[in-house]
């Protein structure tokens, strides 16, 4: 405002791009998604527990463990950002895991008589151990985020490091807080009073949780008989998602629609800049009226000055056209086209992008055309795929360009156009006048080449001879030819240069002014010549980064190309394969984190590899959930499989250490399978909702940067859902196989001892009766 004050009339100013916009409206969607995800977890809670005390004991717990993380930025000196609001997302829904497992152990003891404080200890004391361990588990998932380098530890270290906070204070308060709150809030049973409110409500969702609970074990009693159906058919699912992993694409990052467009139009060189202007306004105006989600177009032609550092950096000139345009914001995208056009829907961003390019093939002018989803920001743009021309001969490598982009912009994948845009990086020869000095002539003249250009340039481009102040304020005075005496061949030929005796040479008189050919810019790799084909994969009708580069690839075998050439396949797509290597290697050293823990928790390797096991299934629902959602296999859905393996094994530890629990008080086998799991099942659905629905609005969020979180969302809502379901019938039935198998190698081992026992006893009547009783 204070700059607008001072200008003239006619003259406005506008914010054509403001990227500050884009990150309040990021973390307003991710702080819309927390609040979500704990209403959620709250009704969930609730409706379980079916009393307001208990659901106060647990809802407690969270924002004590979220003010872990806020101290934890506060000592690094961060901010409530993109990666810090995403972390408290993503754990809001597992903070209360094990605060619910005590509460509801400690409810059960109450039910059977126990008074409060009773029940508190040893309640707690009963799953104190498998809580300890489930949330160790988690530990050894988000911990080595904290350790990784490069791009991924940029994206994730600080989510790994408030996680890792969030939960181990959720543990304690788990193992503290929550048992002391049952023991002062929690009634007797034989004082609670039920309101006519509470029996209204509750009393249809109890039953419908006690009737899932006899279906539960009627269920686990059928599967422990029958265990070769259930292990085959578990199988035969987890072959299934195998198989159905061939239609999920891959790609690097997801695309994030922040509203920013930026396209560049190259028309011929030596095109002059009123033409280039007067493309620029024909275009802006058509667009303008075409799309009404445009915000804002913002154009520039002409050629920078010399002394513009910033500009000397990138292309510039009078035959180039640069937009800058802003959409309106996700949020408010649909009410502003409905304002302008009734009845309009809006439109993505990436769909804009592609229509802007159908709309610049009316334009045969333009030898180029270069549209960039995101203003050119690295993370979150369009899938691009690089392809690299090493080759030294400029005629041989243009021509391999031009053929390769031919065929990439022809290619099809499940009858779809794969690239949207193919660009070449290596520019035209640019058109430039060279004067060519006569040295003898300078030398009779009394000049030399250094003096001559140097007076020349000055003349042409201008020098600085002075400054002036005025209020504190320093201006250059460049001196320089006026605009009319520097335009045309004979101008130059007629400037004056003068020598050490101060007599006046005008140029033709030791020079001659040609036009020539400047080369283009040579970009090098390996120390090779490479000329550079960036492809823009057609996402927004469904092809992904990995179908398009194998596809190339096989375009790329078949190409004619002179002996010293060769193309290889880089950008978006090497970023791709880095990041999945070094995931793969993260994702390895949980396993075995993990394993270790649960090992030394059951001080057994058998019920560690049952629970594993079961990561199985979490990758397959991971493939489902991505398949039915329409995401790809990107890095963020990467990090939700990652994080699973953590998540999944917590039912597993919570099951399996009370199945031990009942085995040690003297049940058999069967009978401690079916009463520990029927005993579980409810904490076991509790903690796997209240993650799922924690998960949700990232998973289904519209808001803006939701594109970049949703994928995550996806992953572990499908692969807790999935292994969810097959954990409460699989390990049951696989801890039984071994227990089973177990108890048959003991007793074989123990008359094999017998046995062995008999033959050193030398039986004689003395000693026979005592043989027998042996």
């Amino acid at each position: 405002p204070q700059l607008q004050a001072k200008l003239p009339s006619d003259v406005k100013l506008g914010v054509i791009v403001n990227t500050s916009d884009n990150i309040k409206n990021t973390i307003q969607s991710l702080y819309d998604t927390i609040r979500d995800a704990l209403i959620f977890v709250s009704l969930v809670v609730i409706i379980f527990l079916g009393k307001w005390r208990a659901a106060v004991i647990i809802l407690l717990t969270i924002p004590l463990s979220l003010v872990g993380s806020f101290i934890y930025l506060f000592a690094v000196d961060s901010s409530l950002n993109i990666i810090s609001m995403s972390a408290l997302s993503i754990a809001i829904g597992m903070v209360v895991d094990d605060a619910i497992v005590v509460l509801e152990n400690v409810m059960k003891h109450i039910e059977r008589g126990a008074e409060p404080k009773q029940a508190a200890i040893h309640g707690t004391n009963e799953v104190a151990l498998s809580v300890v361990a489930s949330t160790l588990t988690l530990l050894a998932v988000f911990m080595p985020l904290t350790m990784v380098t490069g791009q991924m530890g940029v994206l994730f270290r600080e989510l790994g490091w408030m996680v890792s906070i969030i939960m181990i204070v959720s543990i304690i308060c788990a193992l503290t807080l929550t048992p002391m709150l049952c023991a002062y809030l929690l009634q007797d049973k034989r004082e609670e009073k039920e309101s006519k409110i509470f029996q209204l409500i509750f009393k249809p969702i109890n039953k419908a949780l006690d009737a899932l609970d006899n279906g539960y074990a009627a269920v686990l009693g059928y599967a422990v008989t029958h265990k070769k159906i259930i292990v085959f058919g578990c199988i035969g699912f987890f072959f299934f998602s195998i198989y159905m992993a061939r239609f999920v694409g891959s790609s690097f990052m997801p695309t994030q629609d922040n509203g920013r467009v930026k396209v560049v139009l190259e028309l011929p060189n030596g095109t002059s800049k009123a033409t280039s202007n007067n493309y620029g306004q024909k275009i802006v105006h058509e667009w303008m009226d075409k799309y009404p989600e445009l915000r804002v177009a913002n154009y520039s032609v002409g050629q920078a000055s010399t002394d513009n550092t910033f500009a000397s950096l990138q292309d510039n000139g009078n035959y180039l056209i640069t937009f800058n345009m802003s959409l309106y914001s996700i949020n408010v995208r649909q009410d502003s086209v409905e304002a302008k056009r009734p009845g309009h829907k809006a439109r993505s961003l990436e769909t804009i992008c592609n229509m802007l390019r159908e709309d610049l093939k009316a334009y045969p002018e333009f030898k180029k055309t270069q549209v960039t989803l995101g203003g050119g920001m690295s993370m979150g743009g369009e899938a691009k795929i690089d392809f690299e021309i090493y080759g030294y001969d400029f005629a041989e490598s243009d021509r391999i360009a031009e053929v390769f982009k031919d065929s990439l912009l022809n290619m099809k994948i499940n009858g779809i156009n794969a690239c949207t845009e193919a660009r070449i990086s290596r520019s035209e020869y640019q058109p430039e006048y060279r004067v060519d000095f006569d040295r003898e002539k300078l030398a009779l003249h009394y000049l030399n080449v250094g003096t001559a250009a140097a007076a020349l340039r000055y003349r042409i481009n201008g020098a600085t001879a002075s400054y002036f102040r005025e209020d504190g304020d320093e201006y250059d005075i460049k001196v320089m030819y006026e605009p009319e005496s520097r335009k045309s061949i004979e101008d130059i030929e007629n400037i004056t240069i003068y020598n050490q005796l101060g007599q006046g040479v005008r140029i033709k008189e030791v020079g001659k002014v040609v036009e020539s050919q400047n080369p283009p810019t040579i970009d090098r790799k390996d120390r090779e010549r490479i000329n550079t084909i960036s492809a823009i994969v057609n996402s927004a009708e469904g092809a992904d980064m990995g179908s398009v580069a194998v596809k190339a690839q096989e375009v790329i075998n078949k190409l004619d190309m002179a002996q010293g050439f060769d193309i290889k396949i880089s950008g978006n797509f090497e970023d791709q394969q880095d990041a999945f290597k070094s995931l793969a290697g993260l994702a390895l050293l949980i396993l075995v984190l993990v394993f270790v823990v649960m090992a030394g928790e059951f001080e057994s390797l058998t019920y560690p590899f049952i629970n594993m096991l079961t990561l199985l299934f979490a990758f397959s629902g991971v493939i489902i959930g991505l398949l039915i959602a329409g995401e790809t296999l990107n890095v963020m859905s990467a990090i939700g499989a990652i994080m699973l393996i953590g998540i999944v094994v917590k039912n597993g530890i919570v099951l399996v250490d009370y199945i031990n629990l009942n085995r040690e008080r003297g049940m058999e086998i069967l009978e401690a399978v079916v009463n520990g799991g029927k005993s579980r099942l409810r904490p076991v659905v509790m903690t796997t909702l209240t993650t799922i629905l924690g998960m949700i609005p990232m998973a289904i969020g519209t808001g803006e940067g939701a594109e970049m979180w949703r994928p995550m969302g996806v992953a572990v809502i499908g692969g807790l859902t999935v292994s969810a379901i097959l954990t409460l019938v699989f390990v049951p039935v696989m801890y039984s196989l071994f227990a089973f198998t177990g108890a048959k190698v003991k007793k074989r081992k123990a008359a094999r001892q017998m046995r062995a026992a008999a033959k050193d006893v030398k039986i004689t009547s003395e000693n026979a009766n005592q043989v027998e009783n042996y």
